[in-house]
Order: C-alpha cells, then sequence, then structure tokens
C-alpha cells in the first residue's frame, strides 16, 4: 500500500523506500539542514560512500571511492580558490 507524501498529499510508493533503506533518511536530513551548499554537497557524497553494494569487488569499490573522494577534492580546490581570490582582492584593496 503506498503512502501519502507529507508536502502534497499524493499516493507514492517512495516512501515505502525512505522508511525500507536509512540512507534516504540521512539524505533528506542533510538536504534539509542550514549547511551551506559545499557542506551539504561533502555530506552527500559521504552518503555514498556509505551505501554498500554486494556486487561490488574490493577493487572496484575502491575505485569508486578514489572517484568520490576526487570529485570532493576537486569540489575543495574550486572553493579554496574562490576565497583566495576574495582574501587578495581584500588585501589589495587595503593596501590602496
Amino acid at each position: 500500500m503506498a503512502k501519502k507524501c507529507p508536502t502534497c498529499g499524493k499516493n507514492s510508493t517512495i516512501w515505502e523506500e525512505i522508511d525500507k533503506y536509512p540512507i534516504f533518511k540521512k539524505i533528506e536530513a542533510v538536504l534539509r539542514s542550514n549547511k551551506s551548499s559545499y557542506e551539504k554537497k561533502i555530506a552527500l557524497l559521504n552518503c555514498l560512500k556509505e551505501i554498500k553494494v554486494d556486487n561490488l569487488k574490493p577493487s572496484e569499490e575502491r575505485r569508486v571511492n578514489c572517484l568520490l573522494e576526487g570529485k570532493l577534492y576537486g569540489e575543495l580546490a574550486k572553493e579554496k580558490m574562490k576565497e583566495y581570490k576574495k582574501l587578495t582582492v581584500e588585501d589589495f584593496s587595503q593596501k590602496k
């Protein structure tokens, strides 16, 4: 039996899936949190790493985790470059 959506009231089987898999609740909590978009991305990537896939070999799981970490570090590098540029602009504007 389908459950009703808490927002719109429509019946949907997706709510049964949310109850069945706790990772969905973690993802929802991250999305509803007051964190910045960058912090949410990191938290969501961590949630993805927690998902266990039974038919993955250990080497495949390590490769997937490397891809996820690479994406995370790429996002971190972009964010830090924005911060660096902002600080540089502030520093030069104070020297004038």
